[in-house]
C-alpha cells in the first residue's frame, strides 16, 4: 500500500501557506517570476526538513524522492517546474555536505520557531516523507523525533499529528 502526499491532510497545509506568503502577484510576467521566488523562499525550509528525513537512513527512496517532489509541487500549486525542483534538492543535498544534518535541523527549528503552524507542517511534511515507502528506518524515526524536538512539536501534537496523515483522505 503506497502513501499518496496528495491528502486532505497535506492539501490543507497548502492552502494555509498560501494564505501565509504566496498570495497572487498578478498575471505577468514579472509577477510570475515574483510568485516563482516567493515560493521558493516559502518552501525552503519545509524542503529541506523533508530531504533530511528522506537522507536520514543513508539513501533515498524512490518513493521518498517522489514524496518530497511532489509535496513541492502541492505546496507551490505547481509554480515550480523541474528544474526549480532539481536546484532547491541540490541547495539541500549541498546544505547537508556544509553544515551536516544536526546543524541545518537546528536552523531550520530557528528558522521556524516563531510559527506554530508552519513547525507543524514542516514535522507533518517530514513523517509524510518517511512513511512514503512504507518503510520507517529507525534513523529517519530518529530525524523526525529530532524535527519535533528542534521545531517544538511536543509528544502530545507530533501523535496528533501522525494520527492525522496515516487517516485515508475522505
Amino acid at each position: 500500500m503506497s502513501h499518496q502526499i496528495d491528502t486532505d491532510v497535506i492539501r490543507r497545509l497548502r492552502d494555509a501557506l498560501l494564505a501565509e506568503g504566496l498570495a497572487d502577484a498578478g498575471q505577468g510576467a514579472d509577477a510570475i517570476l515574483s510568485r516563482r521566488d516567493a515560493a521558493l523562499a516559502r518552501v525552503a525550509p519545509f524542503a529541506e526538513t523533508m530531504y533530511l528525513v528522506m537522507i536520514a537512513d543513508g539513501h533515498s527512496s524512490d518513493e521518498e524522492l517522489t514524496s518530497v517532489r511532489g509535496a513541492i509541487r502541492i505546496l507551490t500549486q505547481g509554480l515550480l517546474n523541474d528544474g526549480d525542483l532539481d536546484a532547491l534538492l541540490q541547495r539541500c543535498d549541498a546544505a547537508v555536505s556544509e553544515r551536516g544534518a544536526a546543524a541545518l535541523l537546528q536552523v531550520l527549528g530557528g528558522r521556524l520557531c516563531a510559527n506554530r503552524s508552519d513547525r507543524e507542517t514542516a514535522f507533518t511534511l517530514a513523517a509524510a516523507v518517511a512513511l512514503a515507502d512504507n518503510d520507517i528506518a529507525a534513523e529517519e524515526s530518529e530525524m523526525i523525533d529530532n524535527v519535533a524536538e528542534w521545531f517544538g512539536v511536543s509528544s502530545r501534537r507530533a501523535g496528533e499529528l501522525l494520527g492525522n496523515i496515516r487517516k485515508p483522505a475522505a
